[in-house]
């Protein structure tokens, strides 16, 4: 049966509105549902550990500025109703109720908060999931950020998946690396498996509007990074391997293995 009724939950970020309006050109959303996300600050052993830590935002939020060329107005050819999710409440009664009243052929997600197992029970294999990483590889949080720490570049890219009950787990529909460049910021980097999992995204879901039968791959036992993992140190640890040309020259050598 053709999906027609799509929901929408993401969080409120620039990058969740990137990727809401990049949905809205080519879908009618039915509903669309923000949840307020905010990085927690861990705590700081230096004021050196502030200054990075401020720095590094400042600078991704610039890149995604100009990578995503978006304003932060949010763009759909649909006028979808929606809704605010305050913090905690993603799986609440209150927000599960709205989300029944909408009668979804199909959840997407993006950088929300854990689904619990209502969610699941209510729709199975109904939800998909944007994951900026190789779920094989890294799940989790910031996933497009540990295969820099990890001086492996060449494991960033997107994963589009079922949700289940583990964490970035699901049977995978589609899934890329991205393209890399030698000159290439951590910035970028990280940028570049948003936009493409975004298209990834669109595509997943066309494939399933035109009931493509899609058997999926459940091997996502990639190592689980958590927020409280995402600290200054393995923000300093990043900046000595960019600052070292480290990142450089395993972009390069990638490359050249390719060609």
């Amino acid at each position: 049966m053709k999906k027609n009724k799509l929901v929408v939950i993401t969080g409120n970020q620039l990058v969740h509105t990137y990727f809401l309006n990049q949905l809205g050109l080519h879908f009618k959303l039915s509903a669309v549902f923000f949840e307020s996300v905010q990085y927690p600050d861990p705590p700081f052993k230096s004021n050196r550990e502030r200054v990075i830590w401020d720095e590094f935002f400042l600078s991704r939020h610039k890149t995604e500025q100009s990578l995503l060329q978006i304003c932060e107005k949010r763009h759909t050819q649909s006028n979808p109703t929606v809704y605010t999710i305050e913090k905690g409440n993603l799986n609440s009664d209150k927000t599960l109720e709205l989300i029944k009243q909408c009668s979804p052929d199909q959840i997407i997600i993006f950088g929300t908060s854990l689904l619990g197992t209502k969610f699941l029970d209510l729709y199975p294999d109904q939800i998909l999931n944007l994951h900026v990483g190789l779920s094989q590889f890294y799940r989790g949080s910031s996933c497009n950020f540990w295969p820099i720490y990890d001086l492996k570049p060449q494991l960033l890219g997107a994963t589009v998946h079922f949700v289940s009950k583990r964490i970035d787990a699901g049977n995978i529909l589609i899934q890329d690396t991205i393209s890399l460049d030698e000159n290439d910021s951590e910035f970028i980097l990280m940028t570049k498996p948003i936009i493409l999992g975004t298209k990834l995204m669109i595509e997943a879901i066309k494939q399933a509007n035109a009931d493509l039968a899609i058997s999926g791959d459940s091997q996502s036992n990639g190592k689980l990074h958590q927020i409280k993992d995402f600290t200054p140190k393995a923000i300093l640890k990043v900046k000595d391997i960019v600052n070292s040309g480290e990142l450089k020259t395993k972009i390069k050598l990638e490359n050249a293995r390719l060609k």
